[in-house]
């Protein structure tokens, strides 16, 4: 195998393996997730070693078949993955895709079965040999077919990248351009396949420094672009994790002594943090009832006013009536909620990191 090959092994492999989380949670990302899979299984199958032992094996070229039935398969998840995508409540646009890709795979096989299992060989001995008339048509479907993906797919990368924010755009430019790498890779091996059609006699042949550089363009453009959101998620994850954090001293401290405002709900990142603000704000009304608030939103004055709330509320101090007024940012004429929240959420980190620091220093004082 070369170097190429070994490149584009690791990137499929890898942005399989990645994507078998996400996979169970929606259908475009299962189609993302398969079509990597069977990519990088198509690969396996061209393995040098692979393919001898499966010639040896069966007698036949069937590995080949497998290669090219899974690398149909993987044109056919991507597509169904860019119009999911793209589609933006529209009707699909891809019912033809599966039906197609159907048609094509049986193609394929009754080429290969009239050609007696083979498609490369002469004789269906080892050595290689020139092709005959049913395995060009079968290389000419195959070719055509991923062309016809590879087309379609860069055509809807293009669109979309028309709306999206600036790095989703630069992912699907990226995408874009490898399917349009992958279409140049193939359709110069289908020109040579359809010129021997024409002309068994013709000298034409596959440019392999061609055939290996559109390749791996292909591969690592369409990883790379199709990445982007993974990575977006994924540092949206990180952060949402770490403001959980920093919130958690103040949350802790309110729910010892307010256990009922838990709202004990279960769900993803951004719902934890939503529920996390809401307990905390919810904790501060009910120590409105013990102490008057302070008038301005400074975090560090709200943060002593919490820890000294708690402690009154600690020694049993007779509450009083909640005044239903809690310090926090002004979010009058706001009406993005998730920016509300976010502001929410970061006004509340400071308040939590002040009030971190106040039990710190305090803890330190008791220490003999």
């Amino acid at each position: 195998m070369s170097v190429v090959d070994w490149i584009a092994l690791v990137l499929l492999w890898g942005a399989s393996i990645s994507r078998i989380r996400s996979a169970r949670h929606s259908f475009e990302q299962r189609m993302l997730w398969a079509a990597f899979t069977a990519l990088a299984l198509s690969r396996v199958a061209s393995a040098a070693p692979v393919v001898a032992w499966m010639d040896t094996t069966t007698g036949t070229e069937l590995v080949t078949l497998l290669r090219h039935v899974t690398g149909l398969v993987s044109a056919a998840c991507l597509l169904a993955y860019v119009e999911a995508i793209t589609r933006r409540d529209r009707p699909s646009r891809g019912r033809w895709v599966w039906p197609t890709a159907l048609s094509v795979i049986v193609l394929l096989t009754v080429m290969f079965l009239l050609r007696g299992g083979r498609i490369y060989w002469a004789d269906g001995a080892t050595g290689p040999g020139e092709t005959a008339i049913q395995g060009r048509i079968y290389l000419a479907a195959f070719d055509a077919w991923l062309m016809t993906c590879g087309c379609a797919a860069a055509w809807m990368f293009a669109q979309h990248a028309r709306f999206a924010p600036p790095l989703l755009r630069f992912g699907l430019i990226l995408s874009t351009i490898g399917n349009l790498a992958g279409v140049v890779n193939r359709g110069h091996v289908m020109v040579v396949n359809v010129a021997h059609l024409i002309n068994p006699a013709t000298t034409w042949r596959e440019i392999p420094a061609l055939h290996k550089a559109t390749f791996l363009a292909c591969i690592v453009l369409i990883t790379a672009g199709t990445s982007i959101p993974a990575w977006r998620a994924g540092t949206t994850r990180l952060r949402e994790r770490a403001e959980l954090r920093e919130l958690q001293p103040l949350w802790e401290a309110i729910i010892r002594q307010y256990p009922t405002v838990s709202l004990g709900m279960k769900g993803s990142l951004q719902t934890r943090l939503v529920r996390r603000v809401v307990e905390i704000q919810d904790g501060m009304l009910n120590l409105t009832s013990v102490h008057e608030p302070p008038e301005n939103d400074d975090p560090a004055e709200v943060a002593r006013w919490i820890a000294d709330a708690l402690k009154a509320a600690r020694a049993s101090q007779e509450p009083g009536v909640p005044t239903g007024r809690i310090p926090g940012p002004d979010l009058t004429g706001e009406e993005d909620n998730t920016g509300k929240v976010q502001r929410e959420a970061a006004w509340l980190r400071q308040v939590a990191a002040q009030f971190k620091k106040i039990n710190t220093e305090r803890a330190a004082q008791l220490a003999p």
